[in-house]
Formats: structure tokens, C-alpha cells, sequence
């Protein structure tokens, strides 16, 4: 009885060093607790990226842009559903966050953007001909 109430006790953190008196007047012995304990890490130790789609209608949805670039998510871009002017200001200040947070942005296709975040290498073979989607010169 005495060995359940002492791993009782351990387990709860509740063990002295010396021995303890119960009410009735029985002296229960105790063991000191161990002082090494392993710490685990919880944490998973790889993540995965997590990518966010995102179809831009207003100016204000740039905000949900940035807060996903902060939060360390990939964010993809259609801009098809906006003109051109709307799309020429969600995509200068999408940008203009990548940049702020060291981040990289790539096109996918016809107003179709990835954006990503510092720690995330993007690879175009012919990334050094991308220009602004309304620039004349591509």
C-alpha cells in the first residue's frame, strides 16, 4: 500500500525527503524524487509548407497577403477577377512585402503569382527575363 501511495505522490511532485505523518497517526515513508529528468521536444521537428490561395477582389485583401507572408506561408495570386489599375496596386504592395520580409515572388502564369517568405528558395530557369506583368518590355 505504502509503494502505491509513494508513486502517487511522485508522479503528483509531492515526495520530501523526510517522513510525513498522516492525521491518524501512521507514518508513511517516502523516497526522495529523482532530480534527472529527460525533457522531450514537442515540437515536430520537420513542417510542412503551407500554401494559401488567394484571389485578390479589393485592396483591402492585400492585409491577408502580408499576414500570410509573416506567418511563414507560400501565397499564390490570381488576379483574375480585378482590372488592371487594382492590379497593378495589389501586386506593387504584395511585392513591396515580400521584399520588406526578404522574400521571393515568382509568376506561374498569366496574372498568377507565387509569393514566399524568408527560408524558401524559388527556382525559374528563366526567372532572370520576369518583369512586371505590365511592363513593355517582356
Amino acid at each position: 500500500m505504502s509503494n502505491m501511495l509513494n508513486t502517487a505522490l511522485d508522479l503528483m511532485g509531492f515526495l520530501d525527503t523526510e517522513d510525513d505523518e498522516e492525521e491518524d497517526g501512521s507514518e508513511i515513508e517516502t523516497t526522495p524524487r529523482k532530480k534527472h529528468q529527460k525533457l522531450v521536444s514537442v515540437a515536430p521537428k520537420t513542417t510542412q509548407p503551407t500554401i494559401v490561395h488567394m484571389t485578390p477582389r479589393a485592396f483591402e485583401d492585400v492585409k491577408d497577403i502580408t499576414k500570410s507572408l509573416q506567418n511563414k506561408k507560400i501565397v499564390t495570386m490570381s488576379f483574375a477577377l480585378v482590372d488592371e489599375a487594382l492590379r497593378k496596386r495589389i501586386f506593387d504592395f504584395a511585392c513591396g512585402s515580400v521584399y520588406a520580409l526578404d522574400g521571393e515572388f515568382m509568376k506561374l502564369a498569366d496574372n498568377v503569382y507565387l509569393l514566399a517568405g524568408p527560408g524558401v528558395t524559388l527556382q525559374d530557369r528563366q526567372r532572370d527575363t520576369l518583369k512586371y506583368p505590365w511592363s513593355k518590355e517582356s
